[in-house]
């Protein structure tokens, strides 16, 4: 029969090995959390590396549809350059050089071509040993020198650029094919040409209910207010214009006023004032009175503040409401049958004129020249500006554009990559163009 001592110490044995399953249960719990904790952050630390290396693929790809779109533009540079025999212009239409000037070849090269990652990869050679690159890359001819340099026979290993993965997408437009903003401060003839476009446009009756309304800043404007909104934005002086619509034609219809061009911004809170500058972007439209989300829903796609204010409209849009501002444009002022011409208010005569010039333009990358828009627009029984036809340039109007944005969206993983950009390929600007807008997102 155990003793007191023994009972004592078998009951100190059980305790100790209860304390010591707890023990061992509390560690596996903390190993276990620590654990999970640990490969969790591994995870996150893997994925977030991913991501960061997926960003900068993509923000390349981007830059890389960027720099795709400046070479097809460059190559539409040059295409805008070739002269044509002039009895050629005769025989093909859209080849009529604008006015005047020389018959040149019209082809719009941004419009017939996909500018994207797999146009890059059929530009891009083969590697070395046939297989072909799965992303942009370089390799060496085939009859290029691939010694050390030193004389020795020893071949220098052929590097590719990087093997990428990713897409990337390019889209262009035509700036010029838009109504430009600044034109509204500039010699009388470009303000003249503006004015009549951007109050055609704003005053069209599919966009009354625009302005019939406040917005959510109880800000109430009219076609004409936002007109001269936009006009005392960029001028130099501090006082609102006023609209001559009586100007003479060889004047312009925006003369100064008597009030203060600030005292619409002195409602916000904080306050400003107009700038005073011509515009740096499309988006600082929003600062100015009258325009708002609506306005710019209605309209961003139809305005531009890129191209220079000496250069003119584009005849060869595909808007039919910049069209229709382009045949208000070059017709008459003075003739019965021009601008006033009580036919441009019928909608289906209006629809008519507007196919009929779509139909004229056979192929979509086939621009049409300034004299044949006139012809056509002469044909309909409209009165025509006689400048046009009688081969002196016409400002207002052109059928070449050396103003392009591009927008190019670069891909990698799940992230997207996208960059906005505006570049000119006049014959001062470089090869490649020159950058007026850079924005990234």
């Amino acid at each position: 029969m155990a003793g007191p001592n023994q009972k004592r110490r078998a009951r100190r044995s059980r305790g100790e090995r209860g304390v010591a399953l707890i023990i061992v249960v509390v560690a596996i719990t903390l190993l276990t959390v620590v654990a999970t904790e640990f490969a969790y952050n591994s995870r996150v630390d893997l994925e977030m590396a991913a991501n960061n290396r997926d960003e900068v693929r993509a923000y390349y790809m981007a830059r890389s549809g960027v720099g795709l779109s400046r070479l097809l533009l460059s190559f539409q540079k040059q295409a805008q350059a070739i002269q044509l025999p002039p009895g050629l212009a005769n025989l093909i239409p859209g080849l009529g050089g604008a006015g005047g000037a020389a018959p040149g070849l019209n082809l719009q090269l941004w419009k017939m071509a996909r500018v994207d990652c797999h146009m890059l990869k059929g530009l891009v050679p083969e590697e070395a040993g046939g297989t072909e690159a799965p992303g942009p890359g370089f390799a060496f001819d085939e009859d290029e020198d691939t010694t050390d340099g030193e004389g020795g026979s020893e071949p220098v290993q052929m590097r590719s650029f990087g093997n990428f993965e990713g897409c990337f997408l390019a889209t262009l437009s035509d700036e010029e094919q838009k109504l430009n903003v600044q034109r509204l401060d500039s010699d009388s003839q470009n303000v003249r040409a503006a004015v009549q476009s951007l109050l055609d446009l704003f005053g069209d009756k599919r966009f009354e209910f625009l302005f019939q309304h406040e917005d959510a800043n109880r800000v109430k404007a009219s076609p004409t207010e936002v007109l001269l909104a936009l006009r005392d934005w960029i001028d130099e002086d501090e006082t609102g214009s006023a609209l001559n619509t009586g100007a003479a034609v060889t004047m312009s219809p925006v003369v100064p006023g008597f009030s203060d061009e600030n005292g619409e911004y002195q409602r916000f809170e904080p306050r400003y004032h107009a700038k005073n500058a011509r515009f740096d972007s499309l988006d600082e439209l929003y600062r100015v009175h009258g325009v708002n989300d609506r306005f710019m829903a209605a309209f961003k796609d139809r305005l531009t503040v890129y191209p220079d204010h000496n250069r003119g409209l584009n005849i060869n849009s595909d808007d039919p409401l910049i069209i229709y501002a382009s045949v208000l444009a070059i017709l008459d002022p003075t003739a019965q049958n021009g601008r006033n011409d009580p036919r441009l208010q019928n909608p289906v005569f209006v629809q008519e004129l507007i196919k009929q010039i779509q139909a004229a333009r056979m192929f979509s990358f086939i621009g049409m020249s300034v004299r044949d828009f006139a012809n056509l627009v002469q044909s309909a029984g409209l009165a025509v500006n006689q400048s046009i036809l009688g081969g002196s340039v016409q400002r207002g109007l052109t059928d070449k554009s050396e103003t392009f944005s591009i927008k190019s969206v670069g891909e990698a993983g799940d992230v997207q990559k996208t960059i906005t950009t505006v570049v000119r390929i006049g014959q001062a600007d470089g090869p490649l163009g020159r950058l007026v807008y850079w924005r990234e997102e």
